[in-house]
């Protein structure tokens, strides 16, 4: 059997006093875990809750959050998490698509989650006593999570245990680092794959869990140092403002032995930095929701010259292809969409047959991502399909353009979008943060690009802004930046 229930009862049957979680200053073994896990677990099962109902859970990374997730599938229950930073309206919209029989939340949220209508409990509220009920069912859905929702509604991702688990596997045997008594960093926020699964898969090698609540840098870079984290999973976005921070430079990071990144494009320039500042191995991964995480890495011995560009190749077990709109294979080295099929591809969407149907055809899930392989079977993510612009008939995939822009010195993060053009369609603008003191102008930077780019990809515009608008996930919102210029349009492309 391999669920989620079935981990956490093999790791404390072997090594029940080993650590399992460290969270502001107090731990729990692997036995304590399984213990208290399995009593919640029982309650829950003593209550009106049958196996394969919803249970949403609303608060920020916590023990309770995860021990909840184990118990939930030891109760043949589902756990669907709920994205902190929504407003009580955007929650009810998800939990009126999800329909939970339960809310689970924390104190803090307790406001928003009774605005749903829906039964809503804290942790401490939650039924307790007797044995593990022992529901947990091999090939059933274990958790749902919200895709990232860059655009419109999140959907439902129903995720098994035997998903989970292939995934955790493949990342260990590309991983050695991920070891047993090792301590992994988990601060991507657990309503998101990046975050439980990280849990779970580094609890696969039996490490321990170092939680951090909610990212604050400063405060971030304290727990990577005093707690000798060794391995950590992070989006660029976190990588950026860790290294922005004066401290950086001097921290002794001499027990941090990889860092895994990945959900969202990453500069050479701040790669560089960072195996500059954190001097350990770096893996790159990607995927999506959908396929449980990543499915493929780039090993750190590949991170040089044009690989750096590369998402790598697919893991043990992960098979990948590169389809034109006929959904035929294309040579090596042409733009297509990212086909996986595999044994980390989700059920299928909660409640929605259609949309199920429409990625997950052919036998092969398909990613709604443009990329190509080389002759040596290494991806490169050029951009989303709906990202790319087409500007005078040429695509024009903005990420390329991203990573150029990003090697400016005084551009600390980038964003690059099609907008409306008479004459050629879409023309590329670029949306910049940067640095503070910096007298960069829109015709300067188009300038500097000049001699980098051809023509058709240099940004014809540049609008300067404070911050870019990024989800939970560190995911940046182009919509919410492209909506403005096409205003009063019917179509979003030209």
């Amino acid at each position: 059997m391999r669920t989620l229930a079935q981990l956490i009862r093999w790791r404390a049957q072997r090594h029940p006093d080993l650590d399992a979680i460290w969270y502001e200053g107090k731990t729990q073994t692997y036995g304590e875990l399984e213990r208290s896990s399995s009593a919640l677990a029982a309650g829950l099962a003593n209550t009106d809750l049958v196996p394969g109902d919803r249970v949403a859970i609303l608060d920020k990374n916590c023990p309770e959050y995860l021990e909840l997730i184990f118990a939930l599938d030891k109760a043949g229950l589902v756990a669907a998490p709920l994205n902190w930073r929504l407003t009580a309206t955007e929650i009810k919209a998800i939990i009126d698509d999800i329909k939970p029989k339960l809310i689970v939340c924390g104190r803090e949220f307790r406001t928003n989650a009774l605005a749903s209508g829906t039964r809503t409990l804290t942790y401490d509220e939650l039924p307790r006593g007797g044995d593990d009920p022992r529901r947990d069912a091999d090939g059933a859905v274990s958790t749902q999570f919200c895709t990232s929702g860059t655009t419109g509604l999140p959907k439902g991702a129903m995720l098994t245990g035997v998903n989970v688990l292939n995934t955790g596997l493949c990342l260990a045997l590309e991983m050695p680092e991920m070891r047993e008594g090792g301590k992994s960093l988990v601060c991507m926020p657990m309503f998101h794959i990046g975050g439980t699964g990280w849990a779970v898969w580094s609890m696969q090698e039996g490490m321990t869990l170092v939680i951090v609540r909610e990212i604050v840098p400063e405060q971030l870079l304290d727990i990577i140092v005093r707690q000798k984290i060794e391995v950590a999973l992070l989006v660029p976005s976190v990588m950026l403002f860790l290294t922005e921070l004066p401290q950086a430079r001097s921290a002794d990071f001499s027990s941090l032995k990889h860092i895994t990144y990945g959900t969202a494009p990453i500069s050479p320039d701040l790669l560089t930095r960072c195996i500059e500042i954190f001097k350990c191995k770096f893996c790159q991964i990607y995927g999506l929701t959908e396929t449980t995480g990543p499915f493929t890495c780039l090993t750190f011995e590949h991170h040089k010259g044009e690989k750096l560009l590369s998402c790598g190749r697919p893991m043990f077990g992960a098979r990948a292809r590169i389809v034109g709109p006929d959904d035929r294979d294309l040579p090596p080295g042409e733009v297509g969409e990212i086909c996986y099929q595999g044994e980390s591809l989700m059920a299928g969407y909660w409640a929605r047959p259609d949309a199920t149907a429409e990625v997950m055809h052919g036998g092969w899930f398909h990613s709604g991502d443009a990329g190509y392989m080389d002759e040596n079977g290494f991806i490169f993510v050029k951009d989303r399909i709906k990202d790319m612009i087409v500007s005078g008939s040429e695509n024009v995939y903005p990420a390329e353009i991203e990573a150029v822009l990003a090697s400016h010195p005084d551009i600390v993060e980038c964003a690059v979008i099609g907008v409306p053009d008479k004459k050629w369609g879409e023309t590329v603008k670029a949306v910049v943060v940067k640095r503070q003191g910096s007298a960069l102008t829109e015709a300067s930077l188009i300038d500097w690009a000049r001699d980098k780019m051809a023509g058709y990809k240099r940004p014809r515009s540049v609008d300067f802004i404070d911050k870019l608008p990024r989800n939970a996930s560190g995911k940046l919102l182009k919509r919410t930046l492209r909506e403005p210029y096409w205003q009063g349009l019917q179509r979003r492309v030209n």
